[in-house]
């Protein structure tokens, strides 16, 4: 007793030092965590490995690697992937350093790392002397070397050259890296630091011995906490080593602790054998404990993690699991087999909750205990059914029940209503009565009267019976109830309240404004009706008008219902999302959602209910239970996050690529332009973001030289195309978060090869062929028009000579008819001639038989002397000279020679001119034949004169023009 005491009164002494030192702040105030951090359960046929992971980290791109016994897993936030490339041996350590994923098993060290935009390969760093040594569980990363932990020795590496090896002594079983300190513990020596390249004990270090240290965390600068499997906590100050005698330390003895890291300097976390993940303060208070059934498969964690997202990882005996500690939702669900959430109240130190199941209560000591089980929540006798509200009414609480009113009192309960009120839905103080309660029923309302500080039936309201879910009251007294399909009703009763004197009624139907199923409230000191079409409030005078008060806050996207709370917060749903608009000082109002993001589509939907504990602690009814929201200051929602090509794949590939953004900004670069061949145009592209908060992701991608434009923001994760044109391509991607955070755009580069008939030495040979068949063309044209000219050459030739023997025929034709024309003319000549040649005969003998008697009566003249009779005779003479020359004989000889001669001419000419008289068509044979006008009076014994006047007769009878020639114009004919 006296040793306690000693030991006691030490530590408290110690605690005051450790509190007096600067880097120690504790926590201001014990967290309150009423329910169960969200947790993410991953089996093994989950991730397609084995069931035990023995080891966590997280890489520079932000995904998470774990050490299973089937190899190193990869997780990118969707998918999963096993790397195998150490052996068949249990991968016992990994740890992301730089752009390395370091990795140690039984007699194999090394490191993981991309190259060429290829999945990860291991390279080895091991020798046979490192071969021999077993399994290497941990490996840190210390003042710029690479220390592996070993149970047989410690082996440094600096720059993939192994610097130093520090074998153990009985054997390291455990190694850690606390405030630039890298300390091994020994169980025949206790806690050892290395320093340089040798190992020295720690002052007070031998109070481990046989004690297995499993974990070594830090609280301050100054300050360390030491777990050990079966021992509890210890407490370092840097001079001395005490037990940490705090309220989780016997916990966490019976718990056996195998595993521990920090959370955010405001949590220790415990990975335990017997209890799963225990979770404190720094001043060792119990804040949560996740175990089986409660999150967990099974209660034994090899391994812990706090990702960058704020997650706990706890690689599990039998899978992986993730607990959301960052955020300030906890739930009271699951395990704690409550049924769904309607309502929550608190009264003398008990907790309430009334779900679809009844009504439970729990103690408030054993409510805040986070050990708490099942069996802490008590179900109170009497209550199975459908809990509808609960209303707290001095020390008394009423319960609105499917079956009617329950009173309430610790944990015994019992109906004040007849069996008749089917069902209570909510209850509302009557003005200025502090005895009587209105509640309203599935028909009507119903009146409840306190006799003795106990709530008693007292009437069923007359003059209204229809559902009453929504009830409130207005300045004047009214009582307004809102009923999802029939709308609006405004009550007025008699003095008593047992009868409705005057029912105002606002379909909806007639009122636009109110919109489908409006709910009621008060907000403000405000009688609002609430629905998706936008608020609406009750004027002084019992109008329903438009509420623009609270418009901004919801950018037309209105609640379902608005609660507010004694603090003036404004709690709304929005189709199964909610949030609050926050009161502040200068009366106006903060909006919040993201904390809430954990609760979309887990809250009841039109029966959401809120119970304000205080500023900072709030109770919410959702499906499967209750929720807990803590709120949380300074926590950051916009954390930029990563993006990455996980898999790119083309029908050719054996092996896929990928891509990661490495820093805050963008990518790796992309080492390789993958090339792809026409006939292998499939190209199959997943993508991922490593993201592992609350909420959801969503996608949008851009294919260049495709895409008309991004796609729409949505939730898958791969992309197929096929049968691209030939070019170069940019797959872009970006991520966006639940909270609106956009990653930065990651883009990778690919390349369609052309069709070999579209390849540049194809379009060379085009071009050649081309020009070799356009000379071929040209050659071919050149030798067609050779051919043609040849051809019509020839042709010309045959032509020429057929044109020169038809010429020659027509020469010979045209001889010949030259011929017979000539002869014919011969033979008219010659029938001309003859006749001529009678004529001219027949003139010579008529001319020898005028000679004759001429010369007959000359000589009859010359033989008389008698001069008068001479006279005589030579007048007579005369006048048978002259009666011979103008004998018509001679004339008719003319004219028939004439028309011999002339036939075709006066045949045309009297066709022509068929007025013309024989003496007119004379006178054109003769200027045909040429005549003078002298010849022509000669010829006719007629003077000059008369043959000009005959002309300018005949001139008129041709109807030739002034100018015009007669005798060209007859020779024309």
């Amino acid at each position: 007793m006296t040793h306690w005491l000693n030991e006691k009164n030490v530590f408290i002494r110690v605690l005051a030092f450790i509190l007096c030192l600067p880097g120690f702040t504790p926590s201001k105030a014990q967290d309150k965590a009423y329910g169960i951090p969200q947790t993410e359960y991953f089996s093994r046929r989950a991730y397609g490995a084995a069931t035990q992971n023995w080891c966590i980290t997280q890489g520079h791109n932000d995904m998470l690697y774990f050490a299973n016994n089937d190899g190193v897993l990869e997780y990118d936030g969707v998918r999963w992937k096993l790397y195998q490339d150490m052996g068949a041996y249990v991968i016992r350590s990994v740890k992301s350093i730089g752009d390395r994923i370091y990795a140690g098993t039984f007699g194999e060290l090394g490191y993981f790392s991309s190259e060429n935009n290829q999945n990860l390969s291991f390279t080895s760093l091991a020798d046979d002397e490192l071969r021999s040594y077993a399994d290497y569980w941990n490996i840190h990363s210390w003042n710029g070397k690479i220390i592996f932990h070993s149970e047989q020795a410690l082996c440094i590496f600096e720059n993939d050259s192994l610097l130093k090896v520090i074998p153990s002594g009985s054997g390291f079983t455990g190694s850690f890296l606390v405030n630039g300190l890298m300390l091994v513990y020994d169980e025949t020596v206790g806690l050892m630091e290395v320093r340089g390249e040798n190992i020295y004990p720690v002052t007070g270090g031998d109070i481990l011995k046989d004690k297995l240290v499993t974990s070594i965390l830090p609280i301050s600068e100054n300050i360390i906490v030491i777990g050990t499997l079966t021992d509890g906590l210890f407490i370092w100050d840097m001079q001395r080593i005490q037990r940490w005698n705090v309220p989780a330390n016997e916990v966490l003895k019976t718990a056996n602790i195998y595993c521990a890291t920090t959370f955010e300097k405001r949590y220790l976390v415990f990975g335990t054998i017997q209890s799963g993940v225990i979770i404190t303060d720094r001043s060792g208070n119990i804040i949560h404990q996740v175990g089986k059934d409660k999150g967990l498969n099974n209660n034994t964690v090899l391994s812990l993690f706090v990702d960058r997202d704020g997650n706990v990882w706890g690689g599990l005996d039998n899978g992986i699991v993730k607990i959301n500690l960052r955020s300030g939702i906890t739930f009271i669900q699951g395990y704690y087999d409550l049924g769904t959430g309607y309502a929550i109240n608190s009264n003398n130190k008990q907790w309430y909750f009334g779900t679809n199941q009844g009504l439970f209560a729990i103690a408030d000591d054993y409510f805040a205990n986070p050990l708490k089980d099942r069996h802490d929540f008590i179900k109170i006798p009497g209550t199975d059914g459908q809990v509808w509200s609960l209303f707290k009414s001095g020390n008394t609480i009423l319960c609105g029940h499917n079956l009617g009113v329950l009173e309430i009192k610790g944990d015994e309960a019992g109906f004040i209503t007849p069996a008749r009120v089917n069902g209570a839905w909510t209850f509302r103080e009557v003005p200025g009565k502090n005895d009587l309660l209105i509640a309203g029923t599935y028909s009507g309302l119903i009146l409840l009267e306190k006799h003795n500080d106990e709530w008693r039936y007292k009437v069923t309201v007359e003059g209204f019976d229809e559902s009453s879910r929504y009830i409130e009251w207005s300045p004047d007294g009214k009582l307004w109830i809102s009923h999802g399909y029939k709308g609006i009703f405004s009550l007025e009763f008699n003095e008593d309240y047992s009868r409705v004197i005057n029912l105002e009624t606002f379909p909806v139907e007639d009122y636009p404004e109110i919109g489908p199923a409006p709910v009621i409230a008060v907000v403000e000191n405000e009688l609002l009706v609430i629905s998706n079409n936008g608020i609406c409030r009750v004027n002084e005078s019992g109008e329903i008008e438009k509420y623009n008060r609270l418009d901004v806050y919801f950018d037309n996207n209105f609640p379902n219902r608005l609660i507010q709370d004694r603090f003036r917060n404004i709690w709304y749903f929005i189709d199964g999302s909610m949030g609050v608009l926050r009161f502040m000082e200068d009366e106006t109002f903060n909006k919040v959602d993201f904390p809430f993001i954990q609760l979309e589509n887990k809250l009841v939907p039109s029966f959401e209910s809120v119970y304000v504990i205080d500023r900072n602690n709030v109770l919410f009814g959702v499906e499967d239970g209750f929720a807990h929201y803590s709120v949380r200051e300074g926590m950051e929602f916009a954390k930029p996050f990563k993006v990455h090509v996980r898999s790119f794949k083309g029908a050719s590939d054996t092996t896929e690529y990928i891509l990661s953004q490495d820093g805050a900004t963008g990518g790796k670069q992309q080492k390789i332009i993958p090339e792809y061949a026409f006939r292998d145009n499939q190209i199959d592209i997943n993508y991922a973001a490593s993201y592992f908060r609350e909420g959801f992701v969503e996608y949008s991608t851009y294919l260049s030289n495709y895409d008309l434009e991004a796609t729409s923001w949505n939730r898958n994760t791969s992309r197929q195309f096929a049968k691209l044109r030939e070019g170069n391509y940019q797959f872009l991607v970006k991520a966006r978060n639940s909270f609106g955070v956009q990653s930065e755009p990651l883009i990778f580069t690919f390349r369609i090869l052309p069709p070999w008939y579209r390849t540049r030495a194809a379009k060379i040979s085009y071009v050649i062929l081309c020009l070799i068949l356009i000379f071929f063309i040209i050659y071919l044209f050149n030798l067609r028009i050779e051919i043609n000219r040849q051809n019509e050459k020839r042709k010309q030739q045959e032509s020429y000579r057929a044109r020169e023997e038809k010429l020659k025929n027509e020469a010979l034709e045209t001889e010949k008819e030259l011929i017979r024309m000539r002869n014919e003319r011969l033979r008219s000549e010659m029938n001309f001639k003859e006749k001529e040649l009678a004529n001219s005969t027949m003139n010579i003998l008529q001319k020898n038989k005028s000679l004759m008697k001429i010369k007959s009566e000359m000589l009859k003249i010359n033989s008389l002397h008698d001069n008068s009779e001479i006279k005589h005779h030579i007048k007579r003479l005369i006048s048978h000279i002259e009666k011979d020359i103008d004998s018509e004989d001679y004339w008719k000889v003319f004219e028939v020679h004439l028309e011999q001669v002339h036939e075709a001419f006066l045949k045309r000419l009297s066709e022509k001119h068929p007025g013309l008289s024989n003496r007119e068509m004379k006178l054109c044979a003769y200027i045909r034949m040429g005549m003078s006008s002298k010849e022509i009076a000669a010829l006719t014994n007629i003077s000059f004169r008369a043959v000009e006047n005959n002309r300018y007769r005949l001139r008129q009878k041709l109807s030739l023009l002034k100018g015009e020639n007669l005798s060209q114009y007859i020779s024309l004919l």
